[in-house]
């Protein structure tokens, strides 16, 4: 039977804020920095800017592969999954690395669960800009199963985020088909002031 323990975040990952950006430019030692601008959540795809900023910047705030970040100061707190090494992540962002026996994608599927949000709703600070605490994340419990249920957990959330993605493009193209079809049937300007 395989063991389940319960740990807290803080237990399993180093987490911490972004770099505050502002507080590293315009100084005298700078070179030209890749740095996070934003995450499509849907696809995953990092946009990201070049900004000219000190030297010197803590290591801990460069992206490495498979670091989870949060953004923690959006109205829907979006969590991914970095691909890419040496991107500063800015202080908007939560980066949450996990130990090499935790697998992120495991956490990052936990972290999006309906059961994640429902505690997030409870901890969560603000009327307009609403944020979660980084200590209320250190101290969110989840649980850990063995790593390789871990893996296995995870590789069936990816079999059905690859099927979920395909019906979304399914319905989109059905849409465009029924956009034809009206087209065809109707003329191009079937619709008129």
């Amino acid at each position: 039977m395989d063991i389940i323990e319960n740990k807290r975040l803080e237990e399993i990952a180093q987490i911490y804020n972004g770099l505050r950006i502002t507080r590293h430019q315009n100084n005298k030692d700078t070179h030209i920095q890749k740095v996070l601008k934003k995450i499509n959540n849907n696809e995953n795809i990092l946009q990201t800017e070049q900004i000219t900023l000190s030297k010197g910047i803590d290591e801990k705030f460069y992206s490495k592969k498979d670091d989870i970040i949060i953004q923690h100061t959006s109205q829907i707190n979006t969590i991914n999954i970095i691909n890419e090494d040496n991107i500063i992540i800015p202080a908007n962002y939560v980066i949450i690395r996990t130990k090499k026996q935790y697998n992120p994608h495991y956490i990052k599927y936990i972290l999006t669960s309906k059961q994640f949000k429902k505690v997030e709703r409870k901890l969560i600070e603000g009327t307009k800009l609403q944020f979660i605490k980084i200590p209320d994340i250190k101290k969110m419990k989840i649980k850990i199963p063995s790593p390789e249920k871990q893996d296995k957990i995870v590789q069936v959330m990816k079999l059905i985020d690859k099927k979920n993605k395909l019906e979304e493009k399914k319905m989109k193209t059905n849409k465009k088909i029924q956009d034809v079809i009206l087209i065809e049937q109707l003329g191009e300007e079937y619709v008129q002031q």
